[in-house]
């Protein structure tokens, strides 16, 4: 994380050579930066198809390299996603300011005094994890002295949630696909917003960033995506053609602060930040 910048590897040390570095291998790729220059921002960089390097290497499928920083701390977190179908949609959940209570359960003798899987299982049950998706199958680990991760398959979608209990730099991430077939909808504001209330319950985060990425219809032609859109906006749905992400339902226990909705070429990326309403 860049909140101790000279501690990392020279590469990782700014954004600014970062996004250097991957213009060499990305000669068409774009960098951004999502939310307040001046409050906690998303920078993200973007590559798409028409890329000789990216065609070659991941056969044809877009990437998406999205970076969070918070201006404050200058803390980083890396991701990469790479869907390929327009009913593709992925939402990130990334938290700091955790409660220090809640975050005893993350250390070695909180939960569990058993490192490893055993330990993850205990972390899982305890902290309300295993509610989000009861039936879906998990790999977790309780580090020593404290950390936990875990990856889970719920059907054919993935969640995955990495955590950094120390109250000096505490942060958890949490990242789904996991979307319809008797679980939450993600294409539906409601579902999202309780998606994003019973994960924050589990961390008591003061600081959330929540991001959408939707992929967009490939061969929707305009006049297609601009019916879809309207259609979209007055029936409450966003699944139709190049419809964008709809707009984020209020999530209880906190104010947002920013909210920010972009069209890329081959995604829609729908943000918001919030603060904890104490």
């Amino acid at each position: 994380n860049f909140m101790y910048p000279d501690q990392q590897e020279e590469l990782h040390q700014s954004w600014a050579k970062e996004v250097a570095y991957l213009d060499a291998l990305f000669p068409d790729g774009a960098a951004y930066l999502i939310g307040k220059t001046n409050r906690d921002h998303w920078h993200v960089y973007l590559s798409g198809p028409e890329s000789e390097t990216v065609s070659n290497s991941l056969a044809g499928s877009p990437v998406l390299c999205p970076q969070m920083s918070r201006s404050s701390s200058q803390s980083t977190v890396h991701g990469v996603m790479q869907p390929s179908t327009s009913s593709d949609i992925t939402v990130e959940i990334l938290m700091t300011g955790l409660d220090a209570e809640r975050m005893r359960l993350m250390y070695l003798g909180g939960a569990s005094t058993e490192e490893g899987a055993a330990g993850g299982a205990a972390v899982e049950r305890l902290s309300g994890i295993s509610d989000i998706y009861p039936n879906a199958a998990t790999d977790s680990y309780l580090f020593t002295p404290c950390g936990f991760s875990l990856n889970g398959l719920q059907g054919d979608g993935y969640f995955t949630i990495h955590v950094t209990p120390e109250p000096h730099c505490s942060y958890a991430s949490f990242e789904t696909n996991v979307s319809g077939s008797g679980v939450r909808d993600l294409h539906d504001p409601q579902a999202t917003k309780h998606l994003v209330e019973q994960v924050t319950r589990v961390f008591g985060p003061k600081f959330v960033t929540v991001t959408v990425f939707k992929a967009r219809a490939a061969e929707a032609p305009q006049s297609v995506a601009d019916n879809a859109w309207e259609n979209g906006v007055k029936d409450g749905l966003a699944k139709t053609a190049d419809a964008a992400p709809l707009s984020f339902a209020p999530v209880d226990g906190y104010k947002a602060m920013d909210r920010v909705l972009y069209e890329f070429d081959h995604y829609w990326l729908r943000y918001a930040y919030y603060i904890r309403a104490d």
